[in-house]
C-alpha cells in the first residue's frame, strides 16, 4: 500500500476528522466556525485540537486554505471521504458480504461500491414474500422488464407473456441448470394461451434469453423498482428492493454489465406451432 495512502487512513481513523472533512464539504470555514459546528454535532475538540487536526489534514492534501483563513476540501479530500463513506454504508451488510466471494470476485470495482445503495432498499428476509414481491412488480412491468434468475414458474411466465402481448420487452438471463426448464415452460405456456402465428411473431421481438452462471438474482423493472439478493450457500440471504432511483441506477449497471457477457440463447419458438 502506497505509504501516502496508509498516511490518509491513519489520521482518518482518528476521532472527529471525517466529521471535520463533512462540514468543509458542506462549505468553506474559517477555524471558529468549524469549531462552533462541532459542538453542535456533540464533538468535543479543544480549539488548539482542531488547528492540529487540521493541520494535519492539510499536510495529507486532503484541506486546503484561502488568503482570507478559511479552509475547504481539496478535491483528493473529497474523493477520499466519498470513498470511505461509501465503504462505511456497506460495512452495514458485512453478514452478508463475508459469504459473498463469489458475487464480490466477479462484480466490477466501480460496481462495487454501488452496494452502498443498499441502505435505500427495503429489507425482505421471508423467501416467500420474496417470490411474491418478485412476482408483483414483473406482474406490473408496463415497458420492460431485466431478470437474472433462477425462477421456473408456469404462472409468472404466463403473466409475463401476457404482458409481452402488451408490449412489454424482456430481457432474461438465466442460469445453466435452469435454462432447458424454463424455455420448456415457457413454449408451454405459449402453448396453452394458443397464440397465433402472428402473435408468437410478435412476443420474439419482445423476448430476449441469455445464459451466465451467476451467484446473486436481479430484477429491473420500468425504472422504477428493482430487486437484489445475494446467493449464499447453504444460507438464508435477504432481497433488498427499493424505488430508490440511485439504487435502481445501480441495479441497471450490473445487469447491463452481465448482459453484454452473458451468451445469447436462441427460443425455439416454432415448437409451439407444431
Amino acid at each position: 500500500m502506497n505509504k501516502r495512502l496508509r498516511d490518509i487512513l491513519k489520521e482518518l481513523g482518528l476521532s472527529n476528522r471525517m466529521e471535520v472533512i463533512r462540514i468543509l464539504i458542506s462549505q468553506p470555514a474559517n477555524l471558529t466556525r468549524i469549531h462552533q459546528n462541532l459542538k453542535g454535532l456533540g464533538c468535543n475538540m479543544s480549539i488548539s485540537g482542531l488547528a492540529r487536526c487540521l493541520n494535519a489534514l492539510m499536510n495529507l492534501n486532503l484541506v486546503g486554505r484561502t488568503n482570507d483563513g478559511r479552509y475547504y476540501v481539496t478535491g483528493l479530500g473529497i474523493l477520499i471521504f466519498d470513498i470511505i463513506t461509501k465503504v462505511d454504508d456497506i460495512f452495514t451488510y458485512w453478514h452478508e458480504l463475508v459469504d459473498a466471494t463469489e458475487f464480490m470476485q466477479i462484480l466490477p470495482t466501480d460496481l462495487k461500491l454501488g452496494l452502498a445503495n443498499l441502505k435505500k432498499a427495503e429489507v425482505e428476509w421471508d423467501q416467500y414474500r420474496i417470490i411474491q414481491k418478485a412476482f408483483d412488480a414483473a406482474a406490473n412491468a408496463r415497458r420492460w422488464g431485466k431478470y437474472i434468475d433462477r425462477i421456473v414458474d408456469y404462472d409468472i411466465f404466463r403473466i409475463m407473456l401476457r404482458n409481452n402481448l402488451k408490449g412489454v420487452s424482456e430481457k432474461v438471463i438465466s442460469s445453466t441448470d435452469t435454462l432447458e426448464k424454463r424455455v420448456e415452460t415457457f413454449i408451454q405456456v405459449i402453448i396453452d394461451e394458443g397464440l397465433t402465428r402472428d402473435e408468437i411473431e410478435y412476443v420474439k421481438t419482445k423476448v430476449e434469453l441469455r445464459v451466465l452462471d451467476l451467484p446473486f438474482q436481479l430484477g429491473v423493472i420500468d425504472g422504477e423498482i428493482a430487486l437484489f439478493q445475494i446467493l449464499r450457500l447453504e444460507k438464508i440471504s435477504p432481497a433488498y428492493i427499493s424505488r430508490d432511483k440511485d439504487f435502481i441506477d445501480w441495479a441497471n449497471r450490473v445487469f447491463d454489465y452481465f448482459w453484454n457477457i452473458a451468451k445469447p440463447v436462441r427460443i425455439p419458438f416454432e415448437k409451439a406451432l407444431q
